[in-house]
């Protein structure tokens, strides 16, 4: 996907929550074929199990128990293995995880579907969807625990049953994704409510097909697929919550004898699918390949947060076009060669960008290549927090998650198929640190768009940032005060962005990526005070190096008619701050010096009556009578350091 919303809830901050739970340290113990393995059978019609706005929303740390098994059209009891469902987090929900497993199990280190602030923020018009593989044990029943309470709709599309070998039900993923549809490129885009059907290639005769779908909605409404024929049921694969956003989720469709299955849209708009796979049908030779194993518990294989499961090394998170080869069969959960593919559930976390997020065989991408055909996931905004089912083939190095902006991310496996693995034609990731030498890398965690008032962790981060970066400010205290706004409104100056005092997305974005410190524009002086009236800047040099950027406001050029205060006398001018070089010749240490055309805040007086003082109003452009005004809590900073002591040198440019 490069396509992405320009709407973003800002003005949310705080942590997002994917709580690092206790890592399971115990290996699961190697299943070999063939007694575990199974086959899929999907719905005619998929079933709404559960939908708690009807009944009760789930408390903080409450488990939702949902029966899988038991009269036609669901499976009899304990005749399956595993179950796919799509499970749809809706509002209201509160920040936090959400995990589907085994009923009577303990609950495993996953998550399917998360809550972030942005999420959490849309009430009632929230609709978190994610496909789900879980797999079930005797009971029947599978259990949703909710971290922090909700509501939650629960559809069923398939299940596993036993099966030592099979002619229907068998996975036969392609080596690797294909994009069979992109209504961006002809300009054929949904209209509202309208229904399409497409045939997937090679899918005559297939049972289902398995998909990954995204959709960009006119509007917020659900989008559904279905077997091509039949009457569109009333469950919902994905959802769009407004219009522009981007969605995914994969998707399992039963297809007709042509293999074809039909898309209807609520909101309109477009959509792109990439396909993943087949099921075979009952046509099918009787075959043990592409058979799945379900593992007796999701287990986490890759977490970039924990340096025990990360093969990049510590906590790294990836960075722009990295990726990370991640071990299947290998991992002691699995420990056999002939896995085919896996299913997996991946989440990412701490995002710096909206952006693509791609799962591939590992090796089967030239790495050299920093970019992806197609996407597993795409991520809405800044600081998001998203879940994402993914069923990938397995080279026997394993998978690649490929993402396209710096995020941390998680590999939590259900199960696998198995089978031969693909080929891996390439060799191992190639990923370079794109940081300058010498300036400060990627923050180490988003800075989220924040204003005026704002509190927090987040606010903490994003001063600290804008200090190791030369932008002075009160210090990290996780208060969005007057000295955070002045240093974001000259960080904005300096980086051509628009001056808001804010931190909205492009500033949030380029906080994030490396970043240098700013650069004297003058080189005739060691420790100086220069004033950058093209850019609304001064900058503060100690051996020609920038010690601190404030914002600061000039002359503003215009013409101005004024009482003297201290004579009474009429004054006429325009309003110019001088070019030159010059020296402090006097300082007031008053927060209420009198001069001629009012009273100055603490002044340092450059050349005539221009001094460099404190205001209550520094705007982001020239508005001054001629002085070079800084915010209060500036001028005290510079008092406190004596920045600016007696012939202190100024240069002044355009």
């Amino acid at each position: 996907m490069r396509r992405y919303p320009s709407r973003v809830c800002a003005a949310l901050v705080g942590a997002l929550l994917l709580p690092m739970l206790a890592l399971i340290s115990s290996s699961a113990a190697p299943v070999f074929a063939n007694a575990d393995t199974s086959a899929f059978r999907a719905l005619a019609v998929p079933q709404r199990l559960a939908d708690t706005r009807n009944t009760a929303a789930i408390d903080a740390f409450g488990v939702l128990t949902v029966a899988v098994t038991g009269s036609a059209p669901l499976p009899a009891p304990g005749t399956i293995v595993a179950a796919v469902l799509n499970v749809t987090v809706v509002g209201p929900a509160a920040v936090g995880f959400w995990t589907v497993y085994p009923h009577g199990t303990a609950l495993p280190t996953a998550s399917n579907i998360n809550v972030d602030p942005v999420g959490a923020f849309f009430g009632d018009a929230l609709t978190l969807p994610n496909m789900v593989t879980v797999p079930v044990g005797p009971s029947g029943s599978v259990d949703i625990f909710s971290a922090a309470g909700g509501n939650v709709i629960v559809d069923m599309l398939g299940y596993y049953v036993p099966a030592a070998s099979s002619m229907a039900g068998r996975f036969v993923p392609l080596s690797a994704p294909s994009r069979m549809l992109d209504t961006r490129n002809d300009a054929s885009a949904f209209a509202s409510t309208e229904t399409r059907t497409y045939g997937v290639a090679n899918a005559v005769g297939a049972s289902a097909v398995a998909l990954n779908v995204t959709a960009i909605g006119n509007a917020p409404g659900q989008w559904v697929l279905f077997p091509a024929g039949t009457t569109m049921p009333a469950t919902s694969n994905l959802n769009t919550m407004y219009g522009e956003q981007v969605v995914s989720n994969q998707v399992i469709v039963p297809v007709d004898a042509a293999g074809q299955f039909s898309v209807f849209s609520a909101p309109g708009g477009d959509l792109i699918i990439d396909v993943i796979g087949t099921f075979t049908g009952s046509s099918a030779p009787t075959s043990t390949i592409g058979l799945f194993v379900p593992l007796n518990t999701p287990t986490r294989f890759y977490d970039s947060r924990d340096a025990a499961l990360n093969p990049l090394g510590g906590t790294k998170r990836l960075l722009p076009g990295w990726d990370v080869e991640v071990a299947a069969g290998a991992n002691p959960a699995i420990a056999r060669t002939d896995v085919l593919a896996v299913v997996l559930n991946l989440t990412v976390t701490d995002t710096f960008d909206n952006g693509y997020v791609s799962v591939t065989p590992a090796g089967s991408n030239n790495p050299t290549v920093k970019s992806r055909s197609t996407s597993s996931m795409n991520v809405a905004w800044a600081g998001q927090t998203l879940a994402h089912h993914v069923m990938v083939p397995v080279s026997s190095r394993g998978f690649d998650i490929f993402a396209q902006n710096p995020t941390h991310a998680v590999a939590d496996v259900s199960g696998y198929y198995i089978g031969t693995p693909v080929s891996a034609p390439y060799g191992g990731p190639q990923n370079v640190d794109p940081t300058p030498v010498f300036c400060s890398g990627f923050s180490n965690e988003a800075i989220l768009g924040s204003g005026s008032g704002a509190y927090g962790p987040n606010i903490a981060l994003l001063q600290q940032r804008l200090l190791d970066l030369g932008f002075w400010n009160g210090g990290a205290d996780g208060s969005f005060g007057w000295s955070t706004q002045q240093a974001v409104m000259a960080y904005q100056k300096w980086n051509g962005l628009v001056p808001r005092g804010y931190v909205d997305a492009p500033t949030a974005r380029s906080l994030n990526w490396p970043n240098c410190r700013p650069s004297a524009g003058v080189s005739n002086g060691g420790d100086l005070l220069e004033v950058d009236k093209g850019r609304q800047l001064g900058l503060f040099l100690h051996n020609k190096q920038v010690v601190w950027v404030l914002n600061v406001s000039t002359g503003g050029g215009y013409y101005y008619e004024a009482d003297n205060v201290l004579t009474g006398a009429k004054i006429t001018g325009t309003a110019i701050t001088d070019n030159g070089t010059f020296h402090i010749y006097r300082v007031s240490d008053q927060p209420a010096y009198t001069g001629s055309l009012g009273t100055l805040y603490r002044p340092r007086f450059v050349v005539g009556g221009i001094a460099v003082h404190g205001a209550p109003n520094v705007p982001s452009y020239p508005a001054s009578h001629g002085c070079i005004r800084v915010s209060n809590p500036a001028m005290d900073m510079i008092w406190a350091t004596n920045l600016l002591p007696m012939g202190a040198t100024v240069v002044i440019h355009d």
